[in-house]
């Protein structure tokens, strides 16, 4: 398992993003993230909630038991914290080959609540079903995404995981890499067994904003 400060570099480098691009994202300077990556310091807490957004992971992939609580880095980002969390209704479910439902108005019934480690989110909560996603997601956790999306993609969202609703109507939970030629890009699955879809048309993506235990 790595240490705080090569986990920040891992994270960083997967997401394609330099550390000047990082430091400008999060307005510090880039010298400051770099001594993070080499271990002389360490985020302040209330950077990390916008860093683990910008790495695409949740706050407990990105703090380990090393960098700090995540519900403390809530706290000092001004995140209303309860020891119960927030109760949403979960709007959908991923399931089978990574496709994704959501539920039409008066629907969300169907797959009752979830609890967040903070009291509000606006966006969508999505619970996942099946095995296609394991090991990086497992059936009962929720994921959460904020719509209406993006209209195409960037190469920020390298690396990251989205649902993207594609030109045919088809929604997709997938992971983003950078395709065969510049500015094209690939959704790429978990599960080996399905094919990616090169240069997909889009109707909107929208980045996985954080994936927690339902």
């Amino acid at each position: 398992m790595d240490d705080w400060a090569s986990r920040l570099k891992r994270l960083r480098m997967q997401t394609r993003l330099s550390q000047a691009k990082v430091a400008r994202e999060l307005g510090i300077s880039a010298p400051s993230v770099a001594q993070w990556e080499i271990g002389r310091s360490k985020p302040m807490l209330d950077r990390l909630p916008q860093l683990a957004a910008l790495y695409g992971v949740s706050l407990e992939d990105l703090c380990g038991s090393d960098l700090g609580s995540p519900k403390e880095a809530l706290k000092a980002a001004g995140c209303s914290v309860s020891d119960r969390g927030a109760k949403v209704p979960v709007s959908g479910f991923v399931a089978g080959a990574d496709r994704v439902i959501l539920f039409e108005d008066g629907d969300i019934e169907q797959d009752g609540e979830a609890y967040l480690p903070f009291r509000s989110y606006d966006g969508i909560v999505l619970r996942v079903q099946g095995e296609s996603m394991v090991p990086r997601y497992k059936p009962g956790e929720v994921i959460g995404i904020h719509l209406p999306g993006r209209q195409t993609f960037s190469l920020r969202m390298i690396g990251r995981d989205v649902v993207a609703r594609l030109s045919d109507g088809q929604m997709v939970l997938k992971t983003v890499a950078a395709g065969p030629q510049p500015a094209t890009f690939v959704l790429t699955s978990v599960n080996p067994m399905v094919p990616p879809i090169f240069e997909p048309e889009i109707e909107w993506v929208a980045p996985v904003e954080f994936h927690l235990v339902g």
